[in-house]
């Protein structure tokens, strides 16, 4: 009798073996994604250095990782395209600007994305695609107030 399997466990993800765990390393993987795309669109991204900047002279990176860790989890496990998640990273500079916690940040942009995702596994909801436009207009007035 043959098994069939269900494909049900962890996607294997591009991430070398390290010293961390497995979910450290994927964290880190999603923001050197994030890091990656800030640099890439520094035109569209104005003011990319308050969420990321490396200094070359003194070899520090300065990061807000649980921003740059959600602006990844858009890029690579959504699949969402470049130019929302720079609209994203956008609207939560402005948010830092306006001294908004990176917590609150992080929260706000985990929101978007759930509800985004559950949005697409049932597209014949309104409710939840109305909910994913309340979520976008909420970080928007994070960077507003």
């Amino acid at each position: 009798m043959e098994e069939n399997k269900h494909g049900r466990g962890r996607p294997r993800l591009d991430v070398p073996n390290s010293r961390y765990s497995r979910r450290q390393a994927v964290n880190s993987m999603y923001v050197n994604k994030a890091a990656q795309l800030i640099s890439e669109a520094a035109t569209g991204i104005p003011d990319g250095s308050l969420l990321w900047r490396s200094d070359e002279t003194t070899w520090t990176i300065k990061s807000k990782d649980g921003i740059l860790e959600q602006i990844g989890r858009m890029l690579v496990q959504d699949h969402h395209e470049q130019s929302h998640c720079v609209y994203i990273a956008n609207l939560a500079i402005a948010a830092l600007k306006n001294g908004c916690t990176c917590r609150e940040i992080e929260k706000a942009i985990r929101k978007i994305r759930m509800t985004l995702k559950e949005s697409t596994q049932s597209p014949a909801s309104t409710d939840l695609i109305s909910v994913a436009g309340q979520a976008v207009t909420a970080l928007r007035q994070m960077g507003e107030r």
